[in-house]
């Protein structure tokens, strides 16, 4: 069996545990490296995993051939490590948002060129309630889809933050961050490949971070008609027992469903039966659909092309939210 050498490209947020974790009981992908700019992350990451610490790409790639390298470190820094590793040839994983404009999303695209080799982790797409909602759908029990309402509220404890967490270069805007899960949803839905897309962020802001707002929406709408309200916040209490209450509901012409992500929950209800709750299919790790196409076990399910469109809508969502709320095709 062949075992891939991964790396990990920057610390920066706790998703690296996404790739840590997954590679628990895999025999089939090694970790051996990590490149960090910042000198106390690299050292606590090596530390705990055992592995060499280098302060930037090039260092790493001259002590290692690897074949994978996941991306996490700050957002404004991911797109240039991105097409670094791709002009390279090195599959990459990388944590959302996987870029913060529409022009940095279209260079990863070029780079990548079609070969299918950057795949984001969009965990929401394999939690066992969307995937039991997306089922459903399908199969007609809600009637054509009219309308979706998503909802991300997260917490935002600001003492626990590091300093970029609230430096636009390299946080980008809380639509940069939280939309394109649900965008991502959206188009894996309904199939959409052509729409509009409007953006908005609060002026409302916490103590000190004046840069950094509170809340966002963004708005989109598919040349089928169907319009999508997408929610997001950094007001989920911090006495609230999750992290973040999200939820989407998807309005059918026959009945809705809810789908609870927080509470790992899916309402249905109809025309013709009552409020019930369908068995959910077993979990699947954030990281799971990356690495077994690092290894050829699957081809990956969210595909380079899908992630680049849910990320550059993001990106144009964001843009529209500095611009007064300007629509935006894609």
């Amino acid at each position: 069996m062949s075992v891939k050498k991964l790396a990990i490209l920057g610390a920066a947020h706790g998703h690296v545990s996404y790739v840590t974790d997954g590679l628990a009981g895999r025999k089939d992908v090694e970790l051996v490296a990590v490149a960090d700019h910042d000198e106390e992350r690299r050292r606590s990451f090596s530390e705990k995993f055992g592995i060499s610490a280098h302060a930037d790409l090039d260092a790493l790639l001259a002590a290692h051939e690897i074949d994978g390298a996941a991306v996490i470190a700050e957002p404004g820094l991911r797109a240039g490590l991105i097409e670094a590793c791709l002009e390279r040839n090195i599959f990459v994983i990388a944590d959302k948002p996987l870029a913060l404009t529409a022009e940095e999303v279209d260079r990863i695209g070029r780079a990548d060129n079609g070969r299918n080799r950057v795949a984001l982790m969009l965990e929401k797409r394999f939690y066992p309630v969307t995937r039991k909602a997306r089922e459903i759908l399908l199969e007609g029990e809600i009637g054509d889809l009219v309308a979706v309402t998503a909802t991300g509220p997260h917490k935002l404890l600001p003492s626990a933050r590091p300093a970029w967490f609230f430096d636009p270069s390299l946080y980008g805007t809380i639509v940069n961050d939280l939309a394109v899960h649900d965008i991502d949803l959206v188009l894996w839905l309904t199939a959409a490949s052509s729409g509009r897309i409007s953006g908005w962020k609060s002026p409302c802001h916490p103590e000190g971070h004046r840069a950094f707002s509170l809340a966002g929406r963004a708005l989109l709408t598919l040349d089928s008609g169907v319009q999508a309200v997408i929610d997001m916040d950094w007001r989920q209490p911090e006495a609230a027992i999750r992290h973040g209450d999200y939820a989407m509901r998807l309005v059918g012409t026959r009945g809705r469903m809810d789908i609870l992500f927080g509470e790992g929950r899916l309402l249905v209800e109809t025309d013709e039966r009552h409020l019930w709750e369908p068995v959910l299919p077993s979990p699947i790790g954030p990281a799971q659909d990356a690495l077994d196409a690092l290894t050829g076990v699957a081809p990956l399910q969210v595909s380079t092309g899908e992630a680049l469109l849910a990320s550059r809508i993001a990106a144009l969502a964001a843009l529209s939210a500095e611009n007064g709320g300007q629509d935006y095709r894609w």
